[in-house]
């Protein structure tokens, strides 16, 4: 349970057991765990969008949805997403594109997609139809999953060590096999045969997007996969709304 708690709170707010020494493999272990704090992110985020529901019209409760789901997660990976679109707003090689990455600051690309991002989440949670409003967990079932299929099939993309060396480095297919499996069980109980439907498309998303990061970045970086979950997110709401 120790691994499945390091995995809560990576990729949430979650406060506890943070006082407990963390090893390489505890990180590299707790990625199994993705799509399960995926399916729980997406069932706080379904009840709080019913909740909204009752006291506003449906734009407020989708755009309080998605501030919730920002907030949960601490933006860490909204500021991956806006990371990687000031770096590929840079002119020149890999390398700067990685070292514009690094900065803290947000540029205007960063900035942009941030409007973006926020815009199309919000449009898409907002035609959500009540009967359906559940498969709204698909999305960060689906975006935390492809966090590890990223990890265990790109190598890092920096010469420097850093947190996303390790998952790049030592996440393999047995992490992967595991993760999937969970996706799988965790999609099925949602929604049945058709999460093989909605999974070939997440998929070609995925593949489509890790080929664009390896031609332009040489591999993944901690900001990489952030942008990578926000993505799969938005690409899977909208899924949800073209087969559901």
């Amino acid at each position: 349970m120790h691994r499945f708690f390091l995995a809560m709170r990576f990729l949430t707010v979650w406060p506890f057991d943070s006082d407990r020494e963390i090893t390489e493999a505890d990180l590299v272990g707790s990625t199994v765990y993705y799509p399960l704090v995926g399916t729980i992110l997406g069932f706080v985020l379904y009840f709080l969008w019913l909740g909204f529901n009752t006291i506003g019209t449906t734009f407020i409760a989708a755009t309080l949805t998605v501030a919730f789901w920002e907030l949960i997660t601490a933006g860490l990976h909204l500021d991956g997403l806006m990371d990687t679109f000031d770096g590929l707003g840079v002119r020149g090689n890999r390398e700067k594109r990685l070292a514009v990455m690094k900065d803290s600051r947000v540029g205007a690309f960063g900035a942009q997609v941030l409007f973006f991002a926020m815009a199309v989440k919000i449009a898409a949670v907002a035609g959500l139809e009540a009967e359906n409003a559940l498969l709204l967990v698909l999305a960060p079932l689906a975006g935390r999953t492809a966090m590890v299929a990223l990890m265990a099939t790109c190598q890092y993309a920096h010469n420097n060590p850093g947190l996303g060396k390790t998952f790049a480095d030592l996440t393999g297919t047995k992490q992967l096999a595991i993760a999937l499996v969970l996706y799988l069980l965790c999609g099925f109980a949602l929604c049945g045969l058709q999460i093989f439907l909605f999974t070939a498309c997440c998929a070609l998303f995925f593949f489509l997007w890790r080929y664009f990061l390896l031609v332009n970045f040489g591999g993944v970086t901690g900001d990489l996969l952030g942008a990578t979950c926000q993505l799969l997110e938005i690409a899977a709401l909208i899924f949800v709304l073209i087969l559901f």
